[in-house]
């Protein structure tokens, strides 16, 4: 079960439900649209926790900076989809027993499954099981949406003292998106999380002239706040907000809309998030997407005197 501590100074949106309580109610939609960090109680993900804990983290043993850059925001797609490979002869006593023609499938084999068939099969199955019950809880938490894409990914990467931030797409499209994570570490995996962005956003909006952001793309305003007011990912000291500390044990799953709920990682080494873009019609309350939501405290301030 999650060791959650709340801090008193940061509104208390975290809520713990078992799937057949989320059933009951037809879901978690509207509370997700409200900016609720939703953990499902007494569930842990079916995993092979020893195939993911196996496989190697260092990525600076990937000698091409491409490919190692899409190592690090991996999608399950990189494990169950793809041409199969070719096996090595058994005549042949040089090169990796198994040969991709995709060279990112190659830098996972040879790399995080340290060239080990077995491991290998034994990640890839484990993933397929978890995406399966992922979309299987995805159904039973928003039984309304009908996304138009999703994007399955899988991090695989050692993360200490993250910077707090809410997640920036760098497009200003008005979409919804729903999140699921889930730890896929044999060990908890910690976030700190702090205010809503537009809550966070009211308190500092006159300080910092953010008036200027009105009917631009709300992502150039965050990024403002994440580098010039929190300190981004190099001067992580300027931040000093209240948190409520969460540590998520092995096979937790949890919901959230990254972009209202700031968070940071402060351990973490193997885990999954899935993201699904739905339009604003699937929505419970159009009004609580998060365009939306910047743009009403742009409205409100402007009535302030």
């Amino acid at each position: 079960m999650a060791r959650i501590d709340r801090h008193p100074g940061v509104k208390d949106y975290i809520l713990e439900l078992s799937l057949a309580e989320i059933g009951a109610r037809g879901g978690i939609t509207d509370l997700f649209e409200q900016g609720h960090l939703v953990l499902i109680r007494d569930y842990r993900l079916p995993m092979d926790f020893a195939s993911i804990a196996a496989m190697e983290k260092d990525l600076d043993l990937i000698p091409e900076p491409e490919i190692r850059r899409r190592v690090k925001k991996l999608t399950t797609s990189a494990f169950l989809e793809g041409e199969p490979p070719a096996r090595r002869s058994r005549f042949d006593r040089s090169g990796p027993v198994l040969q991709f023609r995709d060279p990112l499938r190659q830098a996972i084999f040879d790399v995080l499954c340290r060239g080990d068939v077995t491991l290998f099969e034994a990640a890839r199955t484990s993933l397929k099981r978890a995406q399966d019950e992922v979309l299987r809880i995805f159904g039973i938490c928003f039984p309304g949406y009908q996304p138009f894409r999703f994007i399955p990914s899988i991090r695989l990467t050692q993360t200490f003292f993250e910077n707090l931030h809410w997640d920036n797409h760098s497009i200003d499209d008005d979409f919804h998106q729903a999140r699921i994570f889930a730890n896929l570490d044999n060990r908890p995996r910690i976030w700190h999380i702090s205010h809503h962005s537009d809550d966070f956003i009211r308190q500092v909006y006159e300080a910092h002239g953010l008036a200027r952001f009105a009917g631009r793309d709300p992502n150039e305003m965050l990024e403002f706040i994440h580098a010039d007011l929190l300190g981004g990912t190099r001067q992580t000291w300027m931040e000093n907000l209240p948190k409520h500390k969460v540590a998520f044990d092995p096979g937790e799953v949890w919901a959230g809309e990254s972009r209202l709920i700031s968070h940071q990682i402060y351990y973490g080494e193997a885990a999954l998030v899935f993201m699904w873009f739905m339009h604003m019609g699937d929505m419970a309350s159009p009004e609580n997407r998060f365009n939306q939501r910047i743009e009403a405290v742009h409205r409100e301030m402007a009535t302030r005197v």
